[in-house]
Order: structure tokens, then C-alpha cells, then sequence
């Protein structure tokens, strides 16, 4: 019984997680991830991983460090980037 709990509460969190963000209707705030890795953004906007760290060498895109080969990029700084370049995202 306890082993069925189990695998059941780690379902339903494994289904939160993946679910993609949306508007919060009372606050009008973005609800999910804040935070994009780089095979995420890759495809986000269909583009390669050496074109995206590019875009991080070269400081126009900021992106938080986490190890030597780990980086996270803020949804915040994804849609300031895509604003100021025009993008959209398909």
C-alpha cells in the first residue's frame, strides 16, 4: 500500500512539472519554469546548440553559469532577446 502512495504522488508531480507555463488569471503572472536550459531554447527557436553559445559568448544573450559546461537562461532575458531581434517563436 505504502509503495502505491508512493508512485502515485510521483505521477501527479512528474505532471505538474511538465506542463507548459501559462498566465496566473488573478495576478497576471507567468506561472512555470523561469528558467530555459539550452537544448530547450534550441528548440524554442529552431536553432542549433553552437549558434545559441554563441549568442552566450558573445554577451547577447546572458545566461547563468551553473558548472563548466551547464547554463540556465532567464524566460525573462529569452523574451527581452526575442523583442529586441524581432523573433517569434514557433
Amino acid at each position: 500500500m505504502g509503495q502505491e502512495r508512493r508512485s502515485e504522488s510521483l505521477t501527479r508531480r512528474r505532471a505538474r512539472v511538465g506542463r507548459p507555463a501559462s498566465l496566473d488569471g488573478r495576478l497576471g503572472r507567468r506561472v512555470g519554469p523561469a528558467w530555459l536550459t539550452v537544448s530547450q531554447l534550441c528548440r524554442r527557436w529552431q536553432l542549433g546548440r553552437k549558434t545559441v553559445y554563441k549568442f552566450i559568448d558573445a554577451e547577447i544573450l546572458p545566461a547563468w553559469r551553473v558548472s563548466s559546461r551547464l547554463y540556465r537562461i532567464a524566460v525573462e532575458d529569452v523574451l527581452r532577446f526575442q523583442a529586441r531581434n524581432e523573433m517569434s517563436p514557433k
